[in-house]
């Protein structure tokens, strides 16, 4: 029991981490169904057709809103490939702390953009402080694989991956329902004062309780620090010569690879199924579903389908380890079983749960979208760790040219949205 007590410590540094960085990322997609609600109970509200003074068509205040719910994405694509590349030279727990803190208190300013009288200014405003905020998150997931490499032994990498990195997943769970009730009782604006107030929290922890290498950790006993050099992939050695390599010849070299872009693929075509749900899951609810009116209940029916993943992702790393470490399947071979059920069964469930929004059938499109939706948690077994077995040493660079990839997606899909579904009450067009 007392041997593997450190790295749990590090793993849920690691998954609250993730947690609050959600909750900053997505918060705002929520919080924007009440912003632009003229009959919200607590104001202030919103009014997105003005552009400076003259009033404007329905359909370009939907073009607003998917301007600012893209503006995040524009900054995050950006620091992918330097944030995971900072990581493996100054460490992680500077990079990733110091990025959440501006992540939050950027999101401690959001509220003070409706000061604005022009609504030009004030979308700009809120369009400069997501754009950001996503330039600091952008740092955050590359950032986190060198800690991984350091701190995972390699029969356990699946498992600490699924719980550590799930804790983004948790973060949708947590607040989508949590907003829900703060919306209920109190202005939209605290929302994002409750959101970035923990996170300065969890800043302070991470301060105080991370540390990079468990070599130089004082808090770690002496047998587990044993195990985990002599069972990791990660090699000092290789340190010093790692960081004489320029960021530019790296990259290169990295997308000459084939299996690199296999994973870039994979994380693009992923993400663009994550962020239909997640950017635009509340306005779905909210426009489709009877049940989803109520702001609360649209909460809480968001999060089913982060906390099934949530769920999933547990079984599928707890089960790729035992046949991986049984010898009864290669590893490579097991990431490709769980690539392949956390893309298809996901998109499937997606498609199907559209011909099932009737009044009759609305609680059925919720199980069908929660329960597929969860087995998308198998990809943390899949692609995501197989970056890490591409390159143990420099997975911070290369999950950043990989995840930036993939979060191009991010920008894409709120102006698709805007493009596609013109009329937000239309099943037709949302299908």
């Amino acid at each position: 029991k007392g041997i593997t007590n450190r790295r749990v410590q590090i793993a849920v540094l690691v998954f609250v981490g993730l947690m609050v960085n959600y909750m900053l990322r997505i918060n705002i997609n929520i919080a924007l169904v009440e912003m632009t609600n003229p009959n919200n109970s607590f104001g202030p509200y919103v009014n997105w057709t003005d552009y400076g003074g003259e009033g404007v068509s329905e359909i370009n205040a939907n073009d607003a809103e998917g301007f600012v719910k893209s503006a995040f994405f524009i900054g995050y694509v950006i620091t992918q490939v330097p944030g995971g590349r900072m990581a493996e030279l100054f460490g992680t727990k500077k990079v990733f702390g110091f990025c959440m803190f501006c992540c939050g208190l950027l999101g401690l300013l959001t509220p003070l953009t409706v000061n604005f009288k022009s609504a030009s200014l004030m979308i700009w405003s809120l369009f400069l402080i997501r754009m950001f905020q996503g330039l600091f998150q952008g740092v955050c997931f590359p950032a986190l694989n060198p800690l991984v490499a350091k701190w995972s032994p390699d029969g356990e990498k699946g498992k600490f991956m699924s719980f550590s990195y799930l804790g983004g997943t948790f973060g949708a769970v947590v607040t989508y329902p949590l907003c829900g009730i703060i919306l209920a009782h109190l202005s939209w604006s605290w929302v994002f004062y409750i959101t970035s107030g923990l996170t300065m929290l969890w800043f302070v922890c991470w301060q105080c309780f991370m540390y990079d290498d468990p070599e130089y950790d004082p808090l770690i006993s002496t047998a587990e620090k044993e195990l985990i050099l002599r069972t990791r992939k990660f090699d000092c050695q290789q340190v010093s010569e790692d960081l004489t390599v320029p960021l530019v010849p790296l990259v290169w070299d990295i997308i000459k690879t084939p299996a690199v872009w296999v994973c870039m693929l994979g994380d693009f075509c992923n993400g663009f199924g994550l962020y239909v749900l997640l950017t635009e899951g509340p306005d779905f609810i909210a426009n489709i579903l009877p049940v989803g009116k109520s702001i609360s209940a649209n909460g809480w029916i968001a999060m089913l389908p982060y906390l099934s993943r949530s769920i999933m992702a547990q079984v599928f790393g707890t089960i790729s380890d035992f046949f991986i470490g049984g010898g009864y399947c290669e590893r490579l071979t097991m990431q490709k079983i769980c690539a392949s059920i956390g893309f298809m069964i996901p998109a499937i469930g997606m498609v199907t749960m559209s011909y099932l929004t009737s009044d009759k059938l609305q609680f059925v499109c919720i199980g069908v979208l929660s329960i597929s939706f969860g087995f998308n948690g198998a990809i943390l077994s899949g692609h995501i760790q197989n970056i890490l077995g591409l390159a143990p040493n420099r997975s911070g660079t290369l999950y950043g040219v990989t995840n930036g990839f993939g979060n191009l997606s991010g920008y894409i899909v709120p102006l698709l949205k805007t493009w596609v579904v013109q009329d937000t009450t239309s099943i037709a067009e949302w299908r």
